[in-house]
């Protein structure tokens, strides 16, 4: 076989810490390098700090009975994608709800944001959104059709980013161009 195996030492009950918060199964978890995120089957989502060897609980949005099953982390919002098609942006150093918006038609699989605030989600519903964190508005949006759209990613910081679905074999890449500036 080729790559590597790189095995960690792990045994049953040798985690340093369990966190318990949630009532329902946890979808997802970020980390921005100072706090913990994490959402659930009901759409509740979150928000630890870590304290020394613990980690307390700060900030729980509820939940409105659909999975927040993707998450991404930018400047002081934790942005949510949800099983009803939902975009839900928390400021969590606030503790409050900045805008919730009813992005796509069916659920939305994933999300990710680049270093300007560009945000992309994607969903089953064929379609790819461009969303802009800054000003919290749609700049683009485009459908790849019969494509049940499961993942995507910027690459390097910048505003290009690939995207796959459900039983592609193919990674799909955009670039940047005059076909997909701002709306």
């Amino acid at each position: 076989s080729s790559g590597i195996n790189a095995e960690w030492p792990l045994r049953p009950g040798s985690w340093a810490d369990t966190l318990q918060g949630h009532s329902n199964p946890i979808c997802d978890i970020q980390y921005n390098g100072k706090r913990l995120f994490t959402s659930d089957d009901n759409g509740c989502v979150l928000v630890w700090s870590q304290n020394g060897d613990s980690w307390d609980l700060l900030k729980t949005f509820e939940g409105a009975g659909s999975p927040c099953s993707t998450m991404c982390v930018y400047k002081d919002y934790i942005v949510g994608g949800y099983g009803s098609g939902h975009i839900r942006i928390f400021n969590h150093q606030e503790g409050s709800l900045v805008a919730e918006i009813t992005a796509h038609a069916r659920w939305i699989n994933a999300l990710d944001v680049n270093p300007s605030g560009l945000m992309a989600s994607v969903s089953e519903d064929t379609v790819v959104n461009l969303w802009d964190l800054n000003e919290i508005c749609l700049q683009h949006t485009f459908s790849i059709p019969n494509v049940q759209l499961c993942g995507v990613q910027f690459l390097q910081g910048s505003n290009d980013f690939a995207v796959t679905g459900y039983d592609m074999k193919d990674i799909l890449i955009f670039k940047e161009n005059a076909n997909f500036k701002k709306l």
